[in-house]
């Protein structure tokens, strides 16, 4: 069975994707006259916005069998197993991770290995986890 939690999205993310469109389609207006000045901004304030879209609209964490895949856009893919994960801490870090809120939990699997998400319903995403594997520890 798989579970998708998708991720919190705080409001300066969201205000962050409107910001870089408005600034898309007023540069275009304003450069309509210069074709190079308008191609060059056309191409990295387009790929920005699509990149800022794509990270909104695919940035989740699902729960397949005995795996946790923390996906974010294009950017970030990673999958690994539950049983690897030894400890699950809440914190609020604006650290960069596949996390649109800064209120985020961390996920410490193998020695040293830790990764920040932040899943819209924490409490089940994490009795989830715990079902899989009871010997997840809290902080």
């Amino acid at each position: 069975m798989e579970i998708v939690y998708k991720s919190r999205v705080a409001k300066w993310y969201l205000l962050s994707c409107i910001a870089c469109a408005a600034a898309l389609v007023g540069s275009l207006f304003v450069c309509y006259r210069w074709v190079w000045i308008l191609l060059i901004d056309a191409l990295s304030m387009g790929a920005c916005t699509a990149l800022l879209f794509d990270i909104l609209l695919h940035t989740d964490y699902t729960i397949q069998g005995e795996t946790l895949r923390i996906r974010c856009g294009i950017l970030y893919n990673i999958t690994l197993p539950i049983s690897r994960i030894s400890e699950i801490t809440h914190k609020s870090t604006v650290l960069s991770s596949p996390a649109l809120s800064a209120k985020r939990i961390g996920i410490k699997y193998g020695r040293n290995n830790l990764v920040y998400i932040s899943p819209q319903n924490q409490e089940d995403f994490i009795a989830n986890l715990k079902s899989i594997n009871p010997r997840i520890a809290i902080t």
